[in-house]
């Protein structure tokens, strides 16, 4: 396994089982479902997936979310709560294993676990029923590149401009290169190939953290995610 990491994303570092639950196509919809339910404004919502974005990076814990809500958002102590609860029971349940302590704090905030728990078996079933020969973080066969990542091009260039959107990308990110690095290790493609490739989501994953980018600037980097894209697909086959 090589030691090749995207400095510049900083979901790279998480466990495998974490950027598995990361992936997944439901958590777009709920985050907007989160949204709508607490009638958040579009800065909001960008400043809500900041505070995901700190307690999956482990900058805060799931204690400290209500204030960080108040304080990031600027929601009075109520509205904060029932945020929090939501967020709790449906973003953050199946990685307490990680995070820290979610089901206490549902708790605290009248929330009922049992329904959350029931409803984050159905939306991510590796968490909560690992096969018996894995060890608890070990990933699961992701997607087909074509398939995982086929809307991220068709909405590169909307995702470039908001805080959401580049979160999400770097996410997707971090699913290719361990994409990339499985194809190696099973010898699908070479290791001087896979290192280029890799070199390539590097250069998109810094050029995501610039705020400036042109439309030339978006195009050059879709088109090093087509070529990623299209190596995957092929060794796929």
């Amino acid at each position: 396994m090589t030691n090749h990491q995207l400095p510049t994303n900083p979901f790279i570092q998480l466990p495998d089982l974490m950027k598995t639950i990361l992936l997944h196509e439901e958590n777009i919809e709920i985050n907007i479902a989160i949204e709508k339910n607490n009638q958040l404004t579009a800065d909001q919502g960008d400043r809500m997936m900041g505070v995901i974005r700190k307690i999956i990076l482990q900058t805060i814990r799931p204690d400290e979310l209500v204030l960080t809500i108040q304080h990031d958002l600027g929601l009075d102590e109520v509205r904060a709560k029932k945020l929090a609860l939501d967020l709790l029971g449906q973003r953050f349940l199946p990685m307490q294993w990680y995070v820290g302590n979610v089901e206490s704090l549902i708790r605290e905030l009248n929330g009922n676990v049992d329904e959350y728990i029931a409803q984050s078996k159905k939306n991510f079933p590796e968490v909560y029923s690992p096969k018996p020969e894995t060890v608890p973080t070990e990933i699961v066969e992701p997607p087909t590149p074509i398939v995982a990542h086929q809307t991220l091009l068709r909405d590169f260039d909307h995702r470039l401009g908001n805080l959401r959107g580049r979160a999400e990308i770097l996410l997707r990110l971090t699913g290719l290169s361990s994409q990339l690095e499985e194809a190696m290790s099973n010898n699908k493609i070479t290791r001087a190939d896979g290192e280029k490739l890799l070199q390539q989501l590097d250069v998109v994953s810094s050029a995501i953290n610039t705020q400036d980018l042109n439309r030339l600037e978006t195009q050059a980097l879709k088109r090093r995610l087509t070529n990623v894209l299209r190596r995957l697909t092929d060794v796929s086959l």
